[in-house]
């Protein structure tokens, strides 16, 4: 019924079994520092069992039994020593009776040097941990007071000065303040400046206040890089230095992805618009270079599809992004036609206005789009102002299909236009017109939409792992599953 090594809980007291005999049990108490083994009656311990005063219990002690010290440290050198100092004791078979075990504790004393206290104190944790060597391992995890704040009081703590005169200085509260002052007003607000440099201006501080203490008598250095290493952490350090707009925007820890936030298909579209990195020229006169067009997206967040966009030489602006909206609601087949592109609806089968559209603060913040929120029902959001990776996936869009045409275009915006640093003014290699680059566009998104394998998309639980990670496919089946009717 009972076996070796287990623990009981009498009462608020723990004990472990250390030998089992036919009518007896030898246990121990497990937390106290003066206990040794006692015979207990087993019929005594199966009626506290039905008093419900005794119950078993998890070994305290568990975790020691697959600690593997490193081979040669001081924790399995000390081990083996005091096993091998303790091991006549705790092979004796009457270990139990006192003057038993006092006449080996005597021998153990003598041909050991080892004090009697110690050979107990082995000997005791050997039975209240679990009867194993690893018992005698020390505890070093209790060293140190790991976690807790030393205060000085009367005299610098850490070791005496042996190579600089004086006694150092005394960290107390005041001296921490002066601390927290030079590191926050030099090391967290400014990368240029060192923590030298810091503690430069902490003795400048520190000598107005006692304008009489000796150089040797300030705190040092490393006093006040303890101070930064245990009062401030590392990220702390680079919140402070970036700010408060380019940790938001670069630096805070991501916590979910654009997808996990819409449930289906319209569920939010973004839209924003950039300069396309390259020159084109008229359509009626070749020879004139028109500029570099606006590029105006709107994409689905759930699927990533494109569902219509916009190519102009007008700035962004009320009417071009109602343009691109305009292309995203409706049915793209009869433009696809007039670029040469021969399309069935279900090839792009983005038609209808999305359950929110989320904007940066633009064109899309004045009065004219509120016909879009109150006569339509479209959510209008907003991100806030610098936070362009709030509409991630957009943004990421046009470096996207920019890289189509970049590497064969010409006009491309390359280099420098400046001639008198030896560059030609690209500029001048302008060719293409908007009709052309805007099927070039058009074909890019076509392919984007049917074929284009979306890396890294994060799935729902209930998707299925074969699904393709291309935007129709996760639009078709978002539609059926989802946001469809």
């Amino acid at each position: 019924m009972f076996q070796i090594n287990e623990v009981l809980q009498y009462e608020q007291t723990l004990y472990r079994i250390l030998m089992v005999f036919d009518y007896y049990v030898l246990w121990i108490k497990v937390n106290d520092d003066k206990a040794f083994p006692e015979f207990v009656e087993i019929a005594e311990l199966e009626q506290g069992f039905q008093d419900e005063v005794i119950k078993r219990t998890n070994d305290p002690y568990r975790d020691i039994f697959t600690v593997i010290p490193e081979p040669g440290s001081t924790a399995q050198i000390k081990r083996d020593e005091n096993y091998a100092a303790i091991k006549p004791l705790i092979e004796l078979e009457d270990c139990y009776e006192s003057k038993a075990r006092g006449r080996v504790v005597n021998q153990i004393v003598a041909d050991t040097g080892k004090t009697k206290q110690s050979i107990y104190r082995f000997a005791r944790r050997y039975w209240q941990r679990g009867q194993i060597p690893n018992a005698l391992l020390p505890d070093y995890k209790n060293s140190g007071g790991k976690g807790q704040k030393r205060r000085a009081t009367t005299m610098k703590l850490g070791r005496p000065r042996k190579y600089m005169t004086g006694t150092g200085a005394l960290i107390d509260d005041f001296t921490e303040k002066l601390f927290r002052i030079a590191i926050e007003r030099h090391v967290l607000t400014d990368k240029s400046k060192s923590f030298r440099y810091a503690h430069n201006r902490l003795k400048d501080i520190y000598e107005q206040y006692f304008p009489e203490l000796p150089e040797e008598e300030l705190p040092t250095l490393r006093q006040m890089e303890h101070f930064f290493k245990r009062e401030y952490r590392q990220v702390d350090k680079i919140e402070a230095q970036a700010g408060e707009i380019k940790n938001k925007k670069d630096i805070r820890p991501l916590t979910g992805t654009a997808a996990a936030d819409v449930l289906g298909p319209g569920m939010r579209y973004e839209i924003d618009a950039t300069i396309a990195d390259i020159y084109l020229v008229s359509d009626t006169e070749r020879s004139n270079i028109v500029g570099r067009p606006i590029i105006y997206m709107v994409i689905d967040v759930f699927s990533r599809m494109v569902a219509g966009f916009y190519i102009g030489f007008e700035n962004p602006s009320y009417a071009a992004a109602i343009q691109a909206l305009h292309m995203a609601s409706t049915d793209k087949t009869e433009y696809c036609r007039k670029f040469g592109f021969d399309i069935t609806p279900e090839e792009w089968p983005c038609i209808g206005l999305p359950s929110a559209l989320l904007a940066d603060r633009g064109e899309l913040m004045g009065h004219q789009i509120e016909c879009l929120d109150k006569g339509f029902g479209v959510r209008i959001e907003n991100t806030s102002p610098f936070r362009s990776e709030a509409k991630g996936v957009v943004e990421r869009s046009f470096n996207t299909f920019q890289a189509v045409f970049k590497p064969f275009s010409p006009g491309v915006v390359t280099g420098t236009k400046i001639k008198k640093q030896g560059d030609r003014d690209y500029r001048l290699d302008a060719k293409l017109t908007i009709q052309e680059f805007t099927k070039i566009i058009l074909a890019s998104v076509l392919y984007h939409n049917q074929y284009h394998v979306i890396k890294g998309y994060d799935k729902a639980t209930d998707m299925p792992t074969d699904l393709p990670n291309n935007p129709l496919a996760l639009w078709n089946w978002g539609l059926q599953h989802r946001t469809g009717d």
